[in-house]
This record gives structure tokens, C-alpha cells and sequence, in this order.
């Protein structure tokens, strides 16, 4: 069985994400998909597509956490940054492990420059491409 970004955190429970984000970022990267095919005749790589996922989630946040019974959420460092941040980072990084079997990446680091830093659709493509 597969397991979810948040691995065995107990967290996928206390996060929600907003459907119409979601559908308008799949739609942002098939858009993409179809410009690297017509303008530049090249089919786009499965990296370079996580890279945009990656890249439309950090910027469009489209999870959140939910607030318990209380009114409040659980952790308070859950901000929207700090969730989509992190689920884009996890999502790269299990890519980047899956593609090319070995792990070489500072997280810390990436996770940084995702909450703090306006990375571009090709810099999270370089990355993704440096590390395998």
C-alpha cells in the first residue's frame, strides 16, 4: 500500500484543500504539457511535470489545515505556507527517491526557499533535474 506525503505523521486527517485549486492547477500544467509539445515539439518529462505541480501548489496553496472542535487547528505552525511548502517538498523529494533510487537532497534547505523565496517553474525543474 502506498503511503500518503505526510507518511505516518497522523496529519493527512487534519488537512483539506480546496477542489477548485486542485482542478485549476492539473488544468495550469496540462496547459504547459501542451506548449512544450506544439512550440517546441518535445513531449514534457514526468520531472519536469512534478516540478510544476510542485510549483503551482507553493503558489496557488491549495491546502489548509482544518480547525478542531475548538475553533482551532491542532499545531499552530500548520499556516498554509508552511502545509503547501511541505507537501511540495515532500511531493519532489519522494519523486526525485522513486526516479532515481538514491536520496541526496537537503530539505531543510528546499523547504526554506519554497515558504520563503519566489522559485520559478524552471528553477524547481533544475532542481528536480540536479538531483537525478
Amino acid at each position: 500500500m502506498e503511503k500518503w506525503i505526510w507518511e505516518n505523521s497522523g496529519m493527512s486527517k487534519n488537512i483539506a484543500f480546496h477542489h477548485s485549486t486542485i482542478t485549476k492547477i492539473i488544468d495550469l500544467v496540462e496547459r504547459r504539457r501542451v506548449y512544450f509539445y506544439i512550440y517546441h515539439g518535445v513531449d514534457m518529462s514526468e520531472w519536469n511535470e512534478i516540478a510544476l505541480y510542485c510549483f503551482w501548489i507553493n503558489k496557488l496553496k491549495p491546502f489548509y489545515a482544518i480547525a478542531g472542535s475548538n475553533g482551532k487547528v491542532d499545531n499552530p505552525l500548520w499556516t498554509s505556507d508552511y502545509l503547501n511548502a511541505t507537501i511540495a517538498v515532500r511531493l519532489l523529494r519522494n519523486t526525485v527517491k522513486r526516479m532515481s533510487g538514491k536520496l541526496y537532497m537537503n530539505i531543510g534547505n528546499l523547504h526554506h526557499s519554497f515558504r520563503y523565496r519566489d522559485l520559478s517553474k524552471e528553477c524547481i525543474m533544475s532542481v528536480i533535474e540536479s538531483f537525478l
